[in-house]
């Protein structure tokens, strides 16, 4: 009875570490509002991985330069595997290369508390994209991200100002309006 009640609280306790609470509605406006139009700096010095090894900065360099791109900011705090969902991703990332060859590329930014465990999760996960590692949350500290998790993921054009705001593998709302920003300045 002692370990099923002390299971029950371990599954408890995890599931609500990985829970993400929705925002406010008038902060979520504000928050649009302020950042779409904006553009994003990119640090000068970072490292770029593959698969948590490999260095490969001119392949990085490559998708800076990309028409657009889907950036994903990772901080440190939480539940590190629970914000990454890397299969959501892929799933994303192959759409996209399939309704856009070439033209979409994703740029993940991570400030890891522990490299080697984002590391082990890239493995597990069999994340077979560059990711940029951030030491020193110098992407951070140059932009000044919103804090909620949500607001953390932006649609930039080859510029890098902002077109659209919001985490699409949270919500499949704004995958489609990605999409349709995408399709329309296409159309232009």
């Amino acid at each position: 009875m002692r370990l099923k009640i002390f299971l029950l609280l371990i599954i408890h306790l995890i599931m609500f570490s990985c829970s993400n609470k929705p925002p406010q509605k008038n902060t979520a406006v504000n928050t649009v509002a302020e950042w779409t139009g904006k553009e994003i700096k990119f640090p000068d010095n970072f490292e770029c991985n593959l698969q948590g090894s490999d260095t490969v900065s001119s392949l990085c360099a490559e998708l800076l330069d990309s028409e657009y791109k889907i950036l994903l900011y990772i901080d440190s705090t939480g539940c590190t595997s629970c914000k990454l969902r890397l299969f959501e991703w892929r799933q994303l990332m192959q759409e996209a290369d399939r309704l856009f060859p070439y033209k979409v590329k994703f740029l993940f930014f991570f400030h890891p508390q522990n490299i080697a465990e984002l590391n082990y999760f890239l493995l597990r996960d069999r994340m077979d994209y560059p990711v940029f590692i951030d030491k020193n949350d110098t992407i951070y500290k140059l932009n000044k991200f919103p804090s909620e998790e949500q607001f953390q993921c932006f649609l930039l054009d080859k510029n890098n100002m902002v077109l659209a705001i919001g985490n699409p593998v949270l919500n499949p709302k704004i995958w489609k309006l990605y999409k349709d920003i995408i399709i329309e300045n296409k159309k232009e």
